[in-house]
């Protein structure tokens, strides 16, 4: 990586790191994330599982997700990969992934603007700062527009290229409307109080599954509040509206 942060890591991060030779008891590493900081895990926190010889289980260039559990003063930590979760693992590499993505972006405006990649890199840090990482900062000037960049001089270059390739994530959310109606003429009521609805699939027995997408859960939960909320108001004397929400796996 060629970004690097600034300063330490704290105990408790989770980070990147690649091993840079073993002995039999201990892995040496350097942190890829941060400028000149190496460190080492012992054998006794390499795995949950007992290990007879760390160089049958790291191998030197090998990455590896670990956690800092002390940090020294001389810039060398002792990490850990026995306490990272598997969901710690997964969201670091997602992380890394973005990471990479965010560099690539900065490498082309460099490139277009005429400037280096430190100099832009520095100029995204309050964005870094706000957002938590530069990558999370570009999907929201994806929902924002241009103006998101405004006062950089290279905005113009980095708009053009975060608007081409970010994808905003998106996300579901959906339930069970269940309608019944009394009136002699229910099939056709039901079908005006869903008319305009998006979203809604018959199922059968009365039942509808009604799915809404959005960038985000709270707006996709406030759109489908709002659906839910519409059909009823849409239903008669003689019609009765039910909505179960899906519980989140």
């Amino acid at each position: 990586m060629k970004l690097k942060k600034e300063g330490l890591p704290e105990e408790g991060d989770i980070v990147l790191a690649t091993v840079e030779r073993v002995s039999p008891h201990a892995a040496f590493i350097r942190l890829e994330e941060y400028d000149g900081v190496e460190g080492l895990i012992h054998i006794s926190e390499a795995s949950k599982t007992w290990v007879k010889n760390l160089q049958t289980f790291f191998h030197p260039n090998q990455q590896v997700v670990c956690k800092v559990i002390e940090v020294k003063p001389n810039r060398f930590v002792h990490a850990s990969t026995r306490r990272v979760s598997d969901y710690d693992r997964k969201a670091k590499w997602d992380q890394i992934k973005r990471e990479k993505r965010v560099e690539a972006i900065l490498k082309f405006v460099a490139k277009k603007s005429g400037k280096k990649v430190e100099e832009i890199y520095d100029a995204l840090r309050p964005f870094e700062e706000e957002h938590g990482e530069i990558y999370f900062a570009f999907e929201e000037a994806k929902k924002e527009g241009k103006s998101f960049f405004k006062g950089l001089p290279f905005a113009d270059e980095l708009w053009a290229l975060v608007d081409k390739s970010i994808s905003l994530p998106v996300v579901s959310v959906k339930g069970t409307l269940s309608i019944t109606s009394y009136a002699g003429d229910g099939v056709e009521r039901i079908r005006a109080m869903l008319r305009g609805v998006e979203g809604v699939t018959y199922i059968g027995s009365g039942k509808y599954r009604l799915q809404v997408e959005a960038t985000d859960y709270k707006e996709a939960e406030k759109k489908l509040s709002k659906l839910v909320e519409r059909v009823k108001k849409a239903a008669g004397k003689t019609e009765s509206v039910e909505f179960e929400r899906d519980r989140k796996k």
